[in-house]
């Protein structure tokens, strides 16, 4: 189970290209610790994800070797999952629920992007499953993993206090009676928070300076059934209708939920895992109606949950009605998942599977001294930052938001002033999602002040073209 968990992570691997915010993390984990921690000051994470990944890089190589990191936290997830289904129905629930996450596209897809959301979701498998440990056996060290568990995931990343508040529901539904549990569970949560609270200060400039700011549009009816199809069949940046998918979904999560009410013993099992999988949704589309938070990457790790209900309900089913419409939705689910895992690692999504890294090595090969590139967007600025280096100079047209501790770490983009002695300028042009048509502005402009040489590069989504300077402009003001 885990050797297929890993080979479907490990598949196509080299085919994922370097993207935005990958180069961000990539450029600011080579910097030193201390700088990394001040680099946080203009994001929206903590930290400790690009610590990591510093750490990562003295031991490994490369773009792989960062994406590993991802790729083996999601697996040790698929392993943890198995421990989890086991604890709650048996070994036979714990294999179903394994091979389920490993089949998940959503699951696979963050498993391979240098970000931090692979390992969040496998610090919050670790937490549920000590959580559920603490709960049935007191041990001491039992709470004592999970508080650090606990910790850890908040750090990693801040929607994880979703799961936290998840958490505690479930403790207040099930154990309210229990004084000693109670008082534990009391005790966990204070240290969890004093372990937390380093973070508090910059969490809370963080949301000063992005609370009313989002590059997403308003909510939608159409973005959160987009979001129920991606835990079955479909998958990011699918453009095909997502009806198929959305119902697949409802049903093995209706199924799940009917098969596991209808015993009592049961029930403590249904509530624990219906909690974890909806009750962080409900809480970031809660948010989201005044400022839209729903991303799928936030909620990577609601994955487990539903895999965990689908095998625990076909483990616990009873002979007929129950066991035919578990199977039906077993197999509906692990249809529809390999459909969408073989339309993601077949098809030409340019998000992933851009032209960014050979266009820079393309560049690469023909760049000389004297030269400069400017791009018309960051998207293609960072990317070839962390492809070329700094070995060439380049430059953004127009500049973004000033981030003054990020700049200080992996430089502000800023282009060469006007009277500096460049000969050939390299155009990189990329799409801009928040104003259409802003990189042929760019083109028209290159072409009128410039003299044309030739064109390196050109497709839907990226053009690198080469001129010669002929004026004192390197490229077009834009306020």
């Amino acid at each position: 189970m885990l050797a297929a968990a890993l080979g479907l992570r490990l598949f196509h691997l080299g085919q994922r290209v370097v993207w935005f915010d990958e180069a961000n993390s990539l450029l600011v984990a080579r910097a030193a610790p201390a700088e990394i921690i001040d680099a946080a000051r203009d994001d929206v994470h903590s930290a400790l994800y690009c610590l990591i990944l510093h750490t990562w890089q003295s031991v490994t190589t490369g773009e792989i070797g960062a994406r590993m990191l991802s790729v083996l936290a999601a697996v040790a997830a698929v392993a943890a999952v198995y421990f989890l289904g086991s604890r709650l129905g048996g070994r036979g629930a714990g294999l179903l629920s394994a091979g389920l996450l490993g089949l998940s596209p959503l699951h696979v897809w963050y498993s391979q992007e240098i970000r931090m959301y692979s390992v969040q979701t496998l610090l919050i498998c670790l937490s549920f499953l000590f959580f559920l440990k603490a709960l049935r056996e007191g041990r001491r060290i039992s709470w004592i993993v999970y508080v650090l568990c606990t910790a850890l995931t908040l750090y990693i990343q801040y929607t994880s206090i979703f799961a936290v508040l998840t958490q505690n529901v479930f403790v207040a539904i099930h154990y309210r009676k229990d004084r000693r549990t109670l008082r534990c569970w009391l005790l966990s949560q204070w240290a969890v928070a004093l372990l937390f609270a380093p973070c508090l200060p910059l969490l809370f400039w963080q949301t000063s300076r992005v609370t009313g700011r989002s590059w997403i549009l308003p909510l939608e009816l159409r973005q959160i059934l987009g979001f129920i199809s991606l835990f079955s069949g479909a998958y990011l940046g699918d453009v095909r209708s997502r009806t198929f998918s959305v119902l697949v979904t409802i049903a093995v999560l209706g199924t799940a939920i009917v098969v596991l009410c209808r015993k009592r013993e049961n029930r403590e099992t249904a509530w624990f895992l219906i909690l974890w999988f909806s009750l962080p949704i409900l809480l970031l589309l809660a948010l989201s109606l005044r400022q839209n938070l729903l991303l799928p990457r936030t909620l990577v790790y609601t994955t487990p949950a539903l895999a965990l209900l689908m095998g625990c309900a076909l483990a616990r089913a009873e002979r007929g009605i129950e066991r035919l419409a578990s199977t039906l939705m077993l197999v509906a689910l692990v249809s529809a998942n390999l459909f969408a895992l073989k339309n993601y690692y077949l098809s030409d999504n340019p998000w992933v599977k851009s032209d960014l890294r050979e266009g820079a090595h393309e560049v690469a090969r023909d760049f000389r001294a004297g030269d400069v590139i400017i791009h018309s967007s960051q998207f293609t600025y960072r990317p070839f930052q962390y492809y070329l280096g700094d070995r060439v100079i380049q430059g953004v047209v127009r500049q973004p938001e000033k981030l003054a501790h990020l700049f200080a770490v992996i430089g502000d983009g800023l282009l060469p002033q006007n009277d500096a002695n460049f000969r050939r300028i390299w155009l990189v042009l990329y799409p801009d999602f928040k104003e259409w048509g802003f990189d042929e502005k760019i083109h028209e402009w290159m072409d009128v002040h410039h003299h044309f040489v030739r064109v390196l590069h050109s497709s839907p989504t990226l053009f690198i073209g080469l001129y010669e300077r002929q004026g004192s402009e390197l490229a077009p003001v834009i306020e």
